[in-house]
């Protein structure tokens, strides 16, 4: 890289080939850290509220450090404006952005890899950049896991089983108690055919996980380290293995999940044996698609069927399918908070369809997963589009879908009223489409919208209707979606205790999507600082700010931050107004001006 920024390890500036003199002081690189990696232009007054909150003169603090980043970007970015543009020369690697937004491979190559965003830089006086600064580091972090499990199944995907496997070590090491890492390097050992060194992994596994955490060996461990299945099959054609996929289709359209999970496992091994890549490409994408919205599924086995899914359908030149694979990857990486990584899994799928109704599934996936990081006018833009795109080509349950998600939308934003119509229109197709195992979600949507508007018993009912649907599906999704408003009814009527108890049962499962979990806790810190106080909450505020950083979650970070700020920490209050300036979102706007003590 001739000309680079680099901000994992200790920051420095390349160009052409040659190391720029640092800036004189912190202040500069966290600045050029912030310009990098925030999504928008920032204002002078915006950057001036982060950095420089004890300054006599704080715009001349300002101005001084742009002039010592202005030296050191020479010939590398310019930096102009109000909102201030950082804008790189053509050519110029970025390698925070290579991580967050390339690919793995390129990924893996940084010299940074691996090493602490901006390390070594603290800046003390200005606490509201040390909490985006630990929230950026913990994604970064996590960022750059994701994409050591994603090369690791990309090798194992291309028969480089060992490759995988020193991959997966690595992910273990980074994450020791993360049990899909575990799998996976089981899994690729045993694929290498170092069966007695997969056992022994297992065990080990076993042994860290009963130690730390007092539970047997997990699922998904005990999985990769089974020997594969092999199915009895007769020697059989394409037609066959149609025929199989429609019939397991049908079974799970009927209810029958474990039948239509086993018929399409047969499919997708007759398209194996088959060698035609369209076949397998289409028989791992049905399969994947049912074990992770039929069986729940979220591990690295799932991920691995739809990565060999893409890499088939690329080869075949079979654009619309390898963008399914794409969004079903993209869907699995918001669920687990990885959004950097399904943002990008999501544009190569745009990238590869052609289709309408697959741009629409795409761009649902895309809208559901913007709104989770609070990107909530990209968010509408992606799901009015997903809707259109829907109604063209007659998804009834894709428009359904999407328009759920844009009445959860205002509905985070306090827009209640603006809630209601997309959410009843989205329950009026589910009703007809008789399509009970997603309702839960738009009703506690539709409740929450009822309790913004004083209408307590429409909500009651809703919530009760829907609390029913999720436990007899076992969702954990969807019980801590129902929980959540169950719990803020009990708040609206001032039952704490009945909070409470709401709050611990949606808890109680772990989760599958992280973002209904990260808001119920949300909650669980509201009731906890009414009922118990700063000590009661403390360590469930401090798992908020982990769980939101790590997971960009901007708008629960946010709210993190202001319940910190009631224990008393004025720090927490000057990193929520700093933080809050990237969100769009008059509900939390208002409730800062609340507790600042400023009219909104």
């Amino acid at each position: 890289m001739s000309t680079a920024v680099r901000l994992l390890g200790r920051p420095h500036v390349v160009c052409d080939g040659r190391p720029a003199l640092a800036p004189r002081g912190n202040k500069a690189w966290a600045l050029l850290a912030y310009l990098v990696l925030t999504e928008r232009p920032p204002t002078r007054q915006q950057v001036v509220s982060l950095l420089f909150p004890e300054a006599l003169d704080p715009l001349r603090a300002l101005r001084w450090n742009l002039t010592e980043l202005r030296r050191v970007l020479r010939g590398v970015a310019s930096l102009t404006g109000d909102p201030l543009v950082l804008t790189p020369v053509p050519g110029c690697a970025i390698d925070v952005r290579l991580l967050t937004e390339g690919s793995p491979a390129q990924a893996l190559s940084l010299d940074g890899f691996g090493r602490e965003l901006l390390e070594g830089v603290a800046v003390p006086d200005a606490p509201a950049f040390e909490a985006w600064l630990a929230a950026e580091r913990c994604r970064v972090a996590t960022c750059g896991q994701t994409v050591v499990v994603e090369q690791s199944l990309n090798l194992l995907t291309t028969g480089e089983a060992r490759g995988a496997a020193r991959l997966a070590a690595r992910a273990v090491a980074m994450d020791p108690l993360n049990a899909d890492h575990h799998a996976l390097l089981v899994r690729s050992l045993a694929t290498a055919g170092d069966h007695l060194g997969a056992q022994r992994q297992a065990e080990r596994c076993a042994d860290l996980f009963r130690r730390e955490l007092g539970c047997s060996l997990p699922a998904e461990v005990v999985a990769a380290a089974r020997p594969a299945a092999v199915h009895r099959r007769p020697a059989s054609g394409p037609a066959a293995v149609r025929s199989l996929l429609d019939v397991g289709r049908a079974s799970l359209a009927a209810g029958a999940v474990n039948r239509g999970i086993e018929q399409l496992e047969r499919a997708a091994a007759t398209a194996v044996d088959l060698g035609d890549p369209v076949l397998r490409a289409t028989a791992f994408v049905a399969l994947a698609g049912a074990r992770v919205h039929g069986a729940g599924e979220r591990g690295t086995a799932v991920r691995a069927l739809l990565q060999d899914a893409a890499a088939c359908a690329r080869q075949a030149q079979a654009g619309d399918l390898a963008a399914a694979a794409c969004r079903e990857l993209g869907f699995l990486a918001l669920q687990r908070g990885h959004h950097d990584r399904a943002l990008v899994w999501l544009d190569e799928g745009e990238r590869l369809a052609t289709d309408d109704g697959e741009r629409a599934r795409l761009l649902g996936v895309r809208g559901m997963c913007l709104t989770d990081g609070a990107d909530y006018g990209d968010a509408l833009s992606a799901l009015t589009s997903a809707v259109r795109l829907a109604r063209l080509v007659g998804d009834s349950r894709q428009v359904a879908w999407s328009l759920s998600m844009v009445g959860r939308l205002h509905v985070l934003r306090g827009e209640h009223a603006r809630a209601v119509a997309p959410l009843d229109t989205a329950l009026d197709i589910v009703g007809e489409q008789g399509w009970t195992a997603f309702q839960p979600w738009p009703e506690a949507f539709r409740a929450e919208a009822a309790i913004g508007s004083g209408c307590v018993a429409v909500a009651r009912e809703l919530l009760d209707h829907a609390w029913v649907l999720a436990t007899e599906s076992v969702d954990h999704c969807w019980m801590a979606t129902v929980a959540h408003g169950h719990a803020r009814l009990a708040l609206a009527a001032r039952q704490t205790s009945r909070a409470q108890e709401w709050v611990d049962r949606g808890l109680a499962p772990s989760p599958w999507y992280l973002w209904p979990y990260a808001r119920l806790l949300d909650t669980a810190c509201s009731v906890a600082l009414q009922t118990g106080g700063a000590a009661t909450a403390q360590p469930m505020i401090d798992r908020l700010i982990e769980l939101a950083g790590r997971a960009s979650m901007r708008d629960l970070l946010v709210r993190a931050h202001l319940h910190r700020a009631r224990t008393g920490s004025r720090p927490a209050l000057a990193a929520a107004r700093a933080l809050a300036a990237e969100v769009d979102d008059p509900a939390l706007r208002t409730r800062i001006h609340a507790e600042s003590g400023v009219p909104a």
